[in-house]
């Protein structure tokens, strides 16, 4: 993967009735995998971002609200890979950002904020732009969805 990113965490569950039953039980902690951006979220990124390199992209844009685990983990990743990006949040900038959007830019991320109107009309066109890579919020589309599936490759 492009972004290093640990074996997933396993607790095992115990109980009387598994014992009994003979049963062993894990549940795999995506909420462990790092300490900003924790789920699916980075593994959807990442055919995406390879798509990046393809050499036809110089920057990516990706649609969020406000409190978005996809726009942080967006911008996570392009700050480590030194892309510059751009996040549409849906609705008007508020006076306090949310924790968020805080660490969006913090990351470097662009924000531009949109009507819910605008914001509806922007998202559902999620074709490339000259030179910008253009990624459905929650990275919704075919290579999201194969990049969900590398979590079978971190699972020991």
């Amino acid at each position: 993967m492009l972004l290093d990113i640990p074996y997933i965490i396993f607790d095992q569950l115990r109980s009387e009735l598994l014992t009994r039953k003979n049963i062993s039980l894990a549940v795999a902690r995506f909420d462990k995998i790092h300490p900003v951006v924790s789920g699916n979220k980075l593994f959807k990124l990442h055919y995406f971002l390879e798509s990046f390199y393809s050499g036809k992209f110089r920057s990516i844009k990706t649609f969020g609200g406000a409190y978005s685990n996809h726009l942080v983990a967006t911008a996570f990743a392009c700050h480590s890979l030194q892309i510059p990006c751009q996040g549409i949040v849906r609705g008007e900038r508020p006076a306090l950002l949310s924790p968020t959007l805080e660490q969006c830019l913090e990351y470097g991320m662009e924000l531009s904020f949109v009507s819910r109107e605008t914001y509806a009309a922007l998202s559902g066109d999620c074709a490339n732009e000259a030179e910008v890579l253009v990624i459905p919020e929650g990275g919704y589309h075919p290579l999201g969805a194969a990049g969900a599936s590398l979590i079978m490759d971190a699972i020991p």
